[in-house]
């Protein structure tokens, strides 16, 4: 401006050096010069006015009202869960290892299929067994007579032993007689006395005869038994040539083919049982009286799960078997806590599913024990909780504004949580809270509702 005043002036002033020029001298520049003083101070006009159409524009800018997205509050039941892995496990499950050496001489199942109690799973070479069988019944067979025998022989000496009793007695009886009455000579008396002495004699060795013929009787009575003990060995060694389930199951795995030499470390078979599925967990000791208040802790023997099982509910689901929900129910918990973990054995009995599916024997599966529920509580998305420090709270669409409402949360289910109003704020049931655009709410701030399906336009919270 220095430099038009000058012209005005009738002077031109060098910006550069600071003199000023005889207008004379430079009358045929001052023309372009004046052009360009003109052209800008319009330029600086036109500055000025997009400046103020632009603070205009941002001022009507920020009142406009914020786009949120909204969605009700609900009441309905909220859970305390207990979450935590395992792995299902037969109640049931045994390693079938042979109880005798030998060969596999025929197999019976196959891995996958169900067999009842006893029924038989493979055998072993059993010509041995059956002669060493066969042997032990011959000798039973022997010990047998010789009972007989010896009874015989028992029978003999008795009646032996009644006859020499006999002839004593009469011996005796005649040398009494004689020996009273005194009709006959010394020499005939002396002789009745020695019939009577040798008949005492023979009775006594009669008697002898029969006490060793009882006990003949009695040692073949033993022999017997001996026989029918080692038969029954016989009949054991036999029947552990073949591999038998002891419980109906499956069998998990088939270790053994035929003609594989076998003995009492070889393991078999696994045979479990589908019907009877367990999962073991360990919770921390600071949960210990989350469950005996419930009714279940004690002593082990179930006794404790039975007052408990309808306070505690049991959900397992297995990444396996997608879109199930198997009941479970809490069957034992130690007394015990573990010194190095902190933690005490909780074992949960698992059920199939309605329409008869069941967990597997070794599945990875996620527990969901609840504890604790709230039968009429209020929720909201967690997406509607703002912090800030201690604080948490949300913002209820009411009237076109955003109402700030400081909560305190509860139980955390899936996307929802569970609050509870501060302050005698008011918080009803189908309210609208504000879920998307909360970010930098303020207390009273003009809202405007999107629906969902134009979620995408609203700004990010992030």
């Amino acid at each position: 401006m220095d430099g038009l005043t000058a012209a005005a002036e009738g002077r031109i002033v060098d910006h550069r050096t600071g003199s000023a020029h005889d207008p004379q001298m430079t009358s045929r520049r001052s023309p372009l010069l004046l052009a360009l003083a003109a052209a800008l101070a319009a330029a600086g006009c036109d500055r000025s006015t997009a400046a103020r159409d632009d603070a205009a524009a941002g001022a009507v800018k920020r009142h406009e009202p914020t786009r949120v997205r909204t969605e009700p509050v609900v009441r309905r039941e909220m859970l305390r869960v207990l979450s935590t892995t395992a792995v299902g496990e037969s109640e049931r499950q045994v390693t079938i290892l042979p109880q005798a050496s030998g060969v596999v001489t025929e197999l019976s199942v196959e891995e996958g299929d169900a067999v009842a109690a006893g029924e038989v799973l493979a055998l072993l070479d059993r010509r041995d067994a059956q002669a060493a069988l066969d042997d032990a019944t011959v000798a039973l067979e022997e010990a047998e007579d010789n009972v007989e025998k010896a009874a015989l022989v028992e029978r003999e000496a008795q009646a032996t032993a009644r006859g020499r009793t006999l002839a004593y007695e009469q011996a005796a009886r005649k040398y009494e007689r004689n020996a009273q009455a005194r009709l006959i000579s010394e020499q005939d008396l002396e002789q009745l006395r020695f019939e009577r002495d040798d008949a005492q004699r023979a009775r006594e060795t009669a008697q002898l005869t029969v006490d060793r013929a009882a006990f003949d009787a009695k040692a073949a009575a033993t022999a017997v038994r001996r026989a029918e003990l080692a038969l029954r060995r016989a009949e054991v060694a036999l029947s552990n040539t073949a591999l038998s389930a002891p419980f109906a199951g499956v069998i998990a795995r088939r270790s053994i083919r035929v003609g594989d030499s076998v003995g009492p470390g070889t393991e078999a078979f696994v045979l479990t049982d589908l019907e009877n599925l367990r999962a073991v967990i360990h919770r921390p000791q600071r949960e210990l009286a989350v469950f005996t208040q419930l009714g279940l802790g004690g002593g082990g023997n179930g006794s404790g799960a039975a007052a408990g099982a309808g306070s505690l509910t049991v959900v397992a689901r297995a990444e396996a078997i997608p879109g199930y929900a198997f009941p479970g129910t809490i069957e034992r918990i130690s007394p015990n806590i573990d010194s190095d973990s902190g933690s005490f054995r909780v074992t949960v009995r698992l059920h199939p599913h309605a329409d008869g599916t069941r967990i597997l024997p070794g599945m990875l599966l996620r527990l969901e024990i609840v504890v604790e529920r709230h039968a009429d509580a209020l929720a909201v998305p967690k997406r509607a909780l703002r912090r800030e420090g201690d604080t948490t709270l949300l913002f209820v669409a009411r009237d076109g504004k955003a109402r700030r409402v400081e909560v305190s949360e509860g139980f955390s289910q899936g996307e929802l949580v569970e609050v509870a109003p501060l302050n005698d704020a008011e918080l009803d049931q189908g309210a609208q809270v504000i879920v998307v655009g909360n970010r930098d709410l303020e207390d009273e701030a003009e809202i405007e509702l999107v629906a969902a399906e134009d979620e995408d336009e609203l700004p990010s919270d992030e």
